[in-house]
């Protein structure tokens, strides 16, 4: 269990972006180099984390540390993937106050949010090698997406419609 808090406490340290920019990095700890989940077990936490409320690389150290050792399991990976970010946050903080000004700083933040969306990308990639094993899936991806896209649909009916025609139809 120390083994995965300290991956947790990394992941938590190196997640800039936010959650869905973590997703590679998690991917890449948790089932190719620990193993402790497979790819669409992985997949499945990442679903789970984005329907349940509160951020997506929280929900998902809760599930993963839950699936694999119980709750001790779950509140240290949790924990783990809060304490870096909790502590920078509290220095950065003190820091972009008296830094905010200044062009080198507004560089650095220009530099991560690129960095943010290249790991989106990547994650993307990454989980979609997965959640897409076959042309169904593809089809209800592409559905939703234009809808979302072209209609603005609130996510949660759309969440609650593919729910059910999963059922229906999956």
């Amino acid at each position: 269990m120390l083994t995965m808090f300290l991956t947790f406490v990394k992941v938590g340290l190196f997640s800039f972006g936010g959650g869905y920019a973590v997703l590679a990095m998690l991917q890449q700890e948790i089932v190719v180099k620990h193993g402790w989940l497979t790819a669409s077990e992985f997949t499945d936490i990442v679903a789970i984390s984005q329907m349940t409320p509160g951020p997506i690389a929280i929900n998902a150290a809760t599930f993963i540390g839950f699936k694999t050792h119980g709750i001790w399991g779950s509140v240290l990976c949790t924990l783990g993937v809060i304490l870096a970010p909790l502590c920078l946050m509290m220095i950065l903080t003190h820091t972009y106050i008296k830094l905010q000004q200044k062009e080198w700083f507004k560089n650095m933040f220009k530099s991560l949010r690129l960095l943010s969306v290249g790991l989106i990308a990547a994650a993307m990639v990454l989980i979609g090698k997965s959640a897409f094993p076959d042309l169904f899936s593809v089809g209800v991806f592409v559905v939703c997406f234009l809808i979302l896209w072209r209609w603005k649909v609130n996510p949660i009916y759309m969440l609650l419609g593919v729910a059910v025609f999963g059922m229906v139809f999956g």
